[in-house]
């Protein structure tokens, strides 16, 4: 029984020394492993925080760009344009302004006033069908319902 025992413990002995003889010859395989995946995750850390300045980027744009703030440029543009036309109006009705220049300036003026009436008009009615296309609930049959506060100064 001793002999067994000993039998079987040289067995177990010659098993681990294979073994470890097996896992000293994967140990390259294991570190150049833990090296690609190093490298995979400082190449992960990298294309998240390029996401991130990305996602950043294209929020900050689509705030600059969205239709609102389409509508509140051009309105500012639209309110800049009138301006200058009263203005071209009284430097003319204050005689600093001869009439060949006045028509001219103030004929530029007004179409560039009208333009962005329109535009803004057009936007205006896009958004509001944007708006009661999501919302079927809305105000049925009542056009004047859905106009904006700006759609009101641009009454003539």
């Amino acid at each position: 029984q001793f002999q067994s025992l000993q039998l079987e413990r040289e067995m177990c002995l010659a098993s681990n020394c294979t073994l470890a003889r097996v896992n000293l010859s994967l140990r390259p395989r294991l570190e150049d492993g833990k090296a690609s995946l190093a490298i995979k995750y400082q190449e992960l850390r990298e294309i998240r925080e390029a996401c991130w300045d990305k996602q950043q980027r294209l929020e900050a744009y689509l705030e600059n760009w969205s239709p609102q703030s389409a509508l509140g440029q051009l309105q500012a543009k639209l309110d800049a344009s009138e301006a200058e036309s009263e203005a071209q109006i009284e430097q003319f009705l204050a005689q600093d302004l001869p009439l060949g220049s006045f028509l001219e300036s103030f004929c530029q003026s007004r179409t560039r006033s009208h333009i962005c009436r329109t535009q803004l008009e057009k936007l205006q009615e896009l958004l509001q069908k944007d708006q009661v296309g999501r919302d079927p609930a809305g105000p049925a049959g009542d056009p004047g319902a859905l106009a904006s506060p700006a759609r009101s100064r641009l009454a003539p």
